[in-house]
């Protein structure tokens, strides 16, 4: 996963992103930042973009699609993760990779292969 050396996560619940940071790492990230709300989230991609992103459906109430777009716009691959599956993307994005909670690292390295088309 040379291509995914820096990654975004976005998710609101700590153990589920310290657990992700630990997959992401072991699967050969160099450099994991972490954001817990839609506006951190923001923020970090203003500092830094990274090579690929991770990111929860349903951050505090509210959806990450905004965040999903801008990763768009910018060129990286991203997946969702949630504990809902894909059934509630919007049309424009019912093609981006979906992890659905819980996922195993083998469900993490093939939505990253899928996402990237790295293999």
């Amino acid at each position: 996963m040379k291509d995914v050396a820096s990654v975004l996560i976005l998710e609101d619940e700590p153990l589920i992103a310290f657990a992700l940071e630990d997959m992401l790492l072991e699967v050969g990230a160099k450099d994991v930042r972490l954001a817990t709300t839609l506006a951190e989230a923001f923020r970090l991609l203003d500092d830094r973009v990274p090579d690929f992103a991770v990111l929860d459906v349903n951050i505090r109430g509210e959806r990450s699609y905004g965040v999903a777009g801008e990763l768009r716009r910018r060129g990286v691959p991203f997946v969702f993760a949630t504990g809902y599956g894909d059934a509630e993307h919007p049309q424009a994005l019912k093609t981006v990779p979906t992890l659905t909670k819980p996922y195993s690292l083998d469900d993490l390295r093939s939505a990253v292969v899928a996402a990237t088309g790295a293999g």
